[in-house]
């Protein structure tokens, strides 16, 4: 199958269960087939991981139901964002999870957000200034004071920057949703590893 070069190609697939209604994306077109293979068990492993934590299997009547949205797709990189919904019966409101994936289409590989950095850089100590800068302008709403993002912070990619967010209620009420902060190449670039994934963003 021809694809573009350096971009996945993507059709959406469904799971349809009791409760559940979840639409994620499955790769296909790949030339390195065990890669293929490799990403599109991760998606699914994810999401079934999401769907317990949401404690879809203790609440009888929780309902599910999920979504993605594809934020980069070239240079063989591959960023997306996971969604899952679950309301509970009774519940004043539902609850949204979301989990970014980020792999190499040539490898499989799936990159944590440390992978982009240089090792010895001070990439934590950069993001997490840039971020506090950014709850102070944009005044965000905190249930608990911005300590630190970690290696494994969930993130994704776009074009000119990378996305940081974090769970509802891990440090904003409800309603301000999922918060994310921005991130802009041009900021931390002397941190980037340009022999790791790096290289295809900047």
């Amino acid at each position: 199958m021809i694809r573009e070069e350096g971009k996945a190609k993507i059709i959406k697939r469904r799971i349809i269960k009791q409760r559940i209604g979840v639409t994620y994306p499955d790769i296909i077109g790949l030339e390195n087939k065990e890669a293929q293979k490799e990403i599109n068990a991760l998606i699914q492993e994810e999401i079934y991981r999401m769907i317990i934590e949401q404690g879809f299997e203790e609440d009888y009547t929780k309902e599910i139901w999920g979504d993605y949205k594809v934020k980069y797709n070239k240079n063989n990189l591959f960023s997306i964002l996971i969604y899952i919904n679950s309301y509970s019966k009774g519940a004043a409101h539902g609850l949204t999870a979301v989990k970014g994936i980020n792999v190499d289409l040539c490898t499989g590989r799936s990159y944590q957000l440390m992978d982009l950095f240089m090792k010895d850089s001070n990439y934590i100590s950069t993001i997490n200034e840039i971020i506090n800068h950014q709850i102070m302008k944009r005044k965000v709403p905190l249930l608990i004071e911005f300590e630190t993002i970690d290696k494994k912070q969930d993130f994704y990619l776009k074009e000119e920057a990378l996305v940081v967010f974090f769970q509802i209620y891990e440090y904003t009420p409800y309603d301000f949703g999922i918060p994310e902060f921005e991130i802009p190449y041009t900021e931390i670039q002397d941190c980037f590893d340009t022999k790791g994934p790096a290289k295809a963003i900047i």
